[in-house]
């Protein structure tokens, strides 16, 4: 079964095929190595093929994350299925695997397999948590009556509004279709080598849509969901009344890292999720998981150490 996984992982790797190919190659014969290691010496080789298959998942998956320009929909599909069955691997195969070995060995690989199978499998469990809580917010989400309307933006591919940020923006418009006297605001600069903002191509779309031109502000100075948020309040501050509501709108996915920084920025601004595709969802839901691990590695690592501590005094 262990070798079984470690050629899954190996398929996996190379696809789709990568262009450049280092990181894949570099991967690949370490498996092998570990695969023969299986074939000859399984006790000695179990713990640590089984600890670099955990981790090799989730660093494939951080590879595919930071591959940023998809040419096309369909290479964007296919990267999106490959995080998908690295998670499952890592979920189905992985951790019952380390879950079974994790009592038989000595202390050296009884250390390997622990420390794999916490990390691993806390991390994984925050994972399935996220992701069920974005399932939950897209299904519960509806179109609200509001002032203001704030779309964030999710980047752009070759100056076209891709389907992630579509669906922001269909939501939008059906939150202003409640109130025709609300104004929307659509943020976002120029990001990786884009000829137009992101706030520009929003625009557009919403006037091809039906939204009239003045009903529609740009914020184009943004680089990020921070600047998004505290531009926006800026402008607001300035122009909107207190009494008037204004909700931020943005994909399910990215729900609770803007509440995180509504929350930062002492904002209490309602939140209105649009639904993400489900073809879309595994590089998105892993990405903004990662983000929030990364706002927050302090708490992360701190509950990963207290929870050594307990298995190695119960162990």
């Amino acid at each position: 079964m262990i070798i079984l996984t470690l050629s899954l992982l190996i398929i996996l790797l190379w696809w789709p095929l990568p262009k450049k190919n280092e990181w894949a190659l570099c991967w690949t014969g370490l498996l092998l190595i570990l695969i023969g290691g299986q074939i000859g010496y399984p006790k000695t080789f179990t713990a640590v093929s089984l600890g670099v298959a955990s981790l090799l998942s989730w660093l494939e998956s951080i590879r595919a994350i930071l591959v940023r320009h998809f040419s096309t929909d369909a290479q964007l599909i296919k990267y999106n299925q490959k995080t998908f069955g690295l998670m499952f691997l890592n979920l189905f195969i992985c951790l019952p695997l380390l879950f079974k070995y994790q009592g038989y060995f000595t202390w050296f690989n009884h250390q390997v397999i622990l420390t794999a199978l916490i990390v691993n499998g806390i991390t994984t469990l925050g994972l399935v948590i996220f992701w069920g809580a974005i399932i939950t917010a897209q299904l519960l989400s509806r179109p609200v009556k509001a002032d203001y309307l704030i779309a964030l933006g999710a980047g752009l591919r070759q100056g076209k509004v891709p389907p992630v940020l579509t669906a922001r923006l269909q939501q939008a418009i059906a939150c202003w279709k409640l109130n025709h006297n609300a104004t929307i605001i659509v943020t976002g600069g120029i990001l990786h080598g884009e000829q137009l903002s992101e706030a520009q191509a929003m625009a557009k779309y919403l006037i091809n849509h039906g939204i009239p031109q003045d009903r529609i502000i740009l914020e184009e100075q943004a680089m990020n969901t921070w600047d998004n948020l505290r531009n926006c309040q800026r402008l607001l501050q300035k122009q909107a009344d207190p009494k008037q509501k204004i909700v931020v709108i943005t994909s399910s996915f990215h729900i609770f890292r803007t509440f995180n920084y509504l929350r930062k920025l002492k904002l209490s601004w309602p939140l209105v999720s649009s639904k993400t595709p489900w073809k879309l969802q595994p590089l998105t839901v892993v990405r903004d998981y990662l983000g929030i691990i990364r706002d927050h590695y302090r708490s992360w690592l701190a509950i990963l150490l207290v929870i050594l501590v307990i298995a190695e005094l119960l162990g």
